[in-house]
């Protein structure tokens, strides 16, 4: 039984640190697109061919003076700091593979938990696409499409990762106690729904302003948001809708989890709140680089948070018992 204690423990640190790194390259790959970071390597695994990415221009081999994504009107284009970003960025990549990877070795010791077992070892098969995906994001030039679809599957590792860590505990199958107000699956459902369509119109919106900042210089910041289309319109007249559903299923959802874990139903709302607080200055201020990171990790997080509320709603079998 220790052995086995040992190994549960292990297991679920395991994801949660796969959990947190997710988060975490999320901001660092926000950071990446909001300083026009993303091709500071034209080519994939390697950086202008190297392991270790050159620092000066005259480390960069000679095939890559003509390079389709490096060069421009003869001249090489080389930004050692835009190289560096982008580069540690894909060895925080790398370092999250291997930590699906030890997550995934790790739940084949938990063969009473299948459900969590599927998830662990599906979010390893998605991690090894995302890494293709990665390759194909860099020969597309940074194609916005490509980019959303990348940041799309980060999202669905991090609910595998989530739903492995849930379902890792004791008790937790499909059969549950739903809260018993006759609206309740109505309002979560309703709410989740929200949630994604607010969370894929601001990838929309992100692709916008990425494409405005590459396309034109227009001096003002401020410029730019008059120049977004009904989109950026939509994304910012619904985050009310979204926040009226999760005030609402806050209140409906508090008394259905046990003390300690009644943070659960409120957290999908805290974050919503600093969302559009950091929302409101984004739009001010002309979306600056250091902001938009941030408004796309909180986006990311609410995701995350209401699957999270999802699961313990619709899934434990003993909320008195068993504890998050």
């Amino acid at each position: 039984m220790p052995d086995s204690n040992r190994r549960e423990k292990f297991y679920r640190r395991s994801l949660r640190t796969s959990f947190f790194l997710v988060l975490f390259l999320v901001l660092i790959g926000g950071v990446v697109r909001s300083t026009g970071a993303g091709m500071g390597c034209p080519d994939w695994p390697r950086c202008f061919g190297l392991w270790i990415p050159p620092v000066s221009i005259s480390e960069i081999p000679a095939e890559f003076w003509n390079h389709p994504l490096s060069s421009e009107n003869g001249k090489v284009i080389f930004n050692p700091v835009k190289t560096w970003t982008e580069y540690l960025n894909r060895l925080l990549g790398v370092l999250i593979g291997f930590s699906i990877l030890v997550q995934a070795v790790a739940s084949l010791f938990q063969r009473d938990k299948k459900l969590s077992v599927f998830f662990s070892l599906f979010s390893l098969i998605l991690v090894l696409f995302q890494g293709w995906l990665g390759s194909r994001v860099v020969s597309s030039d940074l194609k916005p499409l490509i980019i959303s679809i990348h940041l799309l599957v980060a999202l669905i590792i991090a609910l595998c990762i989530l739903s492995a860590l849930f379902f890792s505990f004791k008790g937790r199958a499909s059969i549950s106690a739903f809260p018993k107000h006759p609206y309740s699956n109505l309002v979560l459902y309703c709410t989740g729904l929200v949630i994604m369509i607010q969370f894929v119109f601001g990838t929309e919106v992100r692709s916008q302003v990425d494409s405005l900042f590459r396309e034109f210089d227009f001096g003002s910041r401020l410029l730019y948001v008059e120049r977004l289309d009904w989109k950026f319109l939509f994304h910012r007249s619904f985050s009310t809708i979204a926040l009226l559903f999760m005030i609402l299923q806050s209140i409906l959802f508090v008394k259905e989890l046990p003390v300690e874990n009644s943070w659960i139903s409120f957290f999908p709302l805290l974050l919503a709140v600093v969302l559009m607080i950091s929302g409101y200055f984004l739009i001010s201020l002309g979306f600056p680089a250091f902001l938009q990171p941030i408004h796309l990790l909180l986006g990311f997080s609410i995701v995350c948070s209401q699957f999270w509320l999802f699961l313990h709603l619709k899934f434990l079998k003993s909320l008195s018992k068993i504890s998050a």
